[in-house]
Parts: C-alpha cells; sequence; structure tokens
C-alpha cells in the first residue's frame, strides 16, 4: 500500500446546507475553519479472517484543523481519542498507514486506508485535500485497492448507479443510461436533497441548480436545496476539471414541474409552445441532441417516430 499512497490515500465527508452555499468557487478552496462528520471504519477484512477489529470505530463530528487539509484533521480527532493513528512518512509525503491495529498488507499486498470525501474516493494524498464545514469524510480500509468500497480506477464508466430526489419520485425507475428526468412538484417551492450514487465512485458527482458550473463546488447530498416549479438540476459525473476524472462525463438532468410534464413539452417549461415545436424541428434532423424521454415527448402525433409532421401537428394545436 505504501507504493500507492500518493494515488489512493485519503477520507469522505458530508452534511447540510442551503443551496446558496452549495456553489463554491475553485477559487476559494483555502482551508476554513469549521467542523465535518468524521468516520472511521473496516467492513472489508473481518475479525474473522485476523483483522484486530471490524465495523465503524467512529463516528462523530470534529472540527477541521487549521491547516485545514484532511490528513491533520483526522490526527487531530484520532489524538483526542484513545484509539491509536500510525502515520507513516515517504517521498510522496505522509499517509496513514493502520488505525489500532489494522495495518497496510494485514489483508492482503496493497490492502490499506483509504480516503472517501462525500462518497468520492480521494486520489490523493489527504495532505492535499481541503475540506469545507459540512463534509463527510471517512477512513477506510480496502483490501482491493478500493474495488471493495466502490472505487474501480480500471473502469472509464461516468453513469449513475442510483439517483434519487428525497421525499420525491422521478417520473419514471431510474436507469443508468437515461440521463432526462422529470418530478411533479406542484406550485408550492420546496426543500429538497438529490441523492446521485456513482457507479464508480473513482470519479466525483456534483450536483446544481439551473445552470451546470463544473468550476464550483456544487451540492452534496446533505445540502438542502430550494426548487419550484421550473428548476432544473444538473448532476454531474467525472467532469474533466474535476480531480480524479479522465473519461468523457456524464451529466443527468431533473426537472421541476408543477404538473407531469405534457406531449409535446419538450424544454419542460409546463407550456406547449412554439419553442418547443422549433426545437423538435431541428431535433428531428440531429441539428441538437434529445434525451430518451425528450424523443417521447416530440412525438406528438403518436406515430412512432419524430419528425416535422410533429412540429406542424403542434404549430396547428397552438393555432
Amino acid at each position: 500500500m505504501k507504493l500507492l499512497a500518493k494515488a489512493f490515500v485519503s477520507t469522505t465527508l458530508a452534511a447540510a446546507m442551503t443551496v446558496s452555499a452549495c456553489a463554491v468557487s475553485f477559487s476559494a478552496q483555502a482551508a476554513e475553519t469549521g467542523k465535518i462528520r468524521l468516520i472511521v471504519k473496516n467492513e472489508t477484512y473481518s475479525a474473522a479472517q485476523g483483522a484486530k477489529w471490524d465495523g465503524v470505530l467512529l463516528d462523530k463530528t470534529v472540527d477541521i484543523s487549521e491547516a485545514g487539509d484532511a490528513l491533520s484533521t483526522v490526527q487531530n480527532a484520532m489524538a483526542e481519542t484513545d484509539y491509536e493513528l500510525t502515520v507513516a512518512s515517504t517521498q510522496w509525503g505522509s499517509y496513514i498507514s493502520a488505525v489500532n491495529g489494522v495495518a497496510e498488507n494485514d489483508a492482503a499486498a496493497y490492502s490499506g486506508w483509504m480516503g472517501v470525501q462525500n462518497d468520492w474516493v480521494v486520489n490523493n494524498n489527504l495532505a492535499y485535500i481541503d475540506l469545507r464545514d459540512g463534509d463527510t469524510f471517512e477512513v477506510v480500509y480496502s483490501v482491493t485497492m478500493g474495488v471493495d468500497i466502490g472505487a474501480d480506477w480500471t473502469n472509464t464508466s461516468t453513469a449513475l448507479k442510483a439517483l434519487s430526489i428525497d421525499g420525491m419520485s422521478l417520473n419514471e425507475e431510474f436507469s443508468p443510461s437515461n440521463t432526462d428526468y422529470t418530478v411533479t412538484i406542484g406550485a408550492e417551492e420546496k426543500t429538497v436533497f438529490a441523492l446521485p450514487t456513482a457507479e464508480n465512485k473513482y470519479y466525483q458527482v456534483r450536483t446544481y441548480k439551473n445552470e451546470y458550473t463544473p468550476s464550483e463546488y456544487g451540492c452534496r447530498t446533505t445540502d438542502a436545496i430550494e426548487v419550484k416549479a421550473g428548476d432544473t438540476l444538473y448532476i454531474g459525473v467525472g467532469n474533466e476539471n474535476w480531480p480524479g476524472s479522465y473519461p468523457a462525463e456524464t451529466v443527468y438532468k431533473v426537472h421541476f414541474m408543477e404538473k407531469p410534464a405534457e406531449l409535446g413539452d419538450v424544454n419542460f417549461d409546463g407550456v406547449l409552445n412554439i419553442t418547443d415545436a422549433t426545437m423538435i424541428q431541428a431535433a428531428s434532423i440531429d441539428l441538437i441532441d434529445f434525451s430518451p424521454l425528450q424523443r417521447a415527448l416530440g412525438d406528438y402525433n403518436g406515430d412512432g417516430r419524430m419528425s416535422i409532421l410533429d412540429t406542424t401537428a403542434i404549430q396547428y394545436a397552438i393555432a
């Protein structure tokens, strides 16, 4: 595990804040004060297999260190407990080599401790991972260099494994290949939590409201988001500007609507109008891309395909 420390050692984070605080520019990544939820656990190497302990060792709210990084924060928190934390130093920097008697290479060659920040398995030394107030940071034991905790650097998929909106229902059952959904919200503004899970946690997942701005942090699963009819959540997976991201990203959309989407309403604004007709015409000749949901709504005349005939039918309906 020692030779892989630079690429794999880290920890995780999660907590609540409103949407006004969700989008934080990368230029503001300097260390900040605050608290995180720190979890230390070993769920991959059991006591029956020889581990000195298994399960959750620690789960508590702790202060972010003055330096603001994950490694020093974990060190400070563990120093206030009766548990032993061993930090080793290499040419790549320091990393966690053992926690309370469970050490790297105990379970198998290259097994060891990794960090998970807000459900993202960190791909860098923990000393280089900045924490934000409200993060969830986990120190997790992995036997198979991350695969057993959901992160496989040989898998280039940037799909989601699951997506839900807390307390509300998507218009259809989630499918990783379908990137467009609607939610019927009614006329009132509501507070929701977006709950996406990456198929491969080696790639980050970030949620944005009404504008996809990957240069900002976005919202975490623990961040409350105020939404109303007409709003859209953009959920990106594996943007090239984020750590650990190299393949083409995938972006999912969740449109909040006052009432269920009507046939022909391909821009999800709740109104059938000339904009929808124009978009359908453009999509029918491949000038713009439509999601599977938009193509289904764009088949206005019900003939099983989207064409200029649907555009004409909408124009007649509007007239």
